[in-house]
């Protein structure tokens, strides 16, 4: 395994870490204190951090990538942009109709898996 990668899975790992840690801390502080609503607004946003950290370490790996994964990499992010885009394009129809409403905060994960998704039909592609 080349030491970008490498690199990369440790910064990845350590950041996810985080974001658990401070998800679950904020989340257990929030239930069991009353506090005052620019601090919740501050302990809410505290899992950005570590979200945000986690972006760093896609954006250094992907710097390290040869010209063909890096547009097998591009490939994956407009197949799981279009995938995301049409899809709650659609799924907003359907909640006109009476479907459950689809909160934002489900918008990251469902990308990421589209995401993935795009990387295997790219690396299929290219084989």
């Amino acid at each position: 395994m080349k030491q970008a990668a490498k690199t990369y899975y440790k910064n990845f790992f350590l950041s996810m870490a985080l974001y658990m840690v401070t998800i679950l801390a904020t989340v257990y502080y929030l239930r069991h204190n009353e506090v005052a609503m620019w601090l919740q607004v501050i302990l809410v946003l505290i899992p950005v951090i570590p979200a945000l950290m986690a972006l760093k370490a896609e954006l250094t790996y992907y710097r390290s990538l040869d010209e063909l994964q890096r547009q097998q990499a591009m490939e994956a992010v407009l197949i799981a942009f279009l995938v995301v885009a049409f899809g709650t394009f659609a799924y907003g129809f359907l909640e006109g109709i009476g479907f459950p409403k689809l909160d934002t905060i489900f918008i990251l994960p469902i990308m990421t898996f589209a995401w993935g998704f795009g990387r295997a039909l790219t690396a299929r592609k290219y084989k």
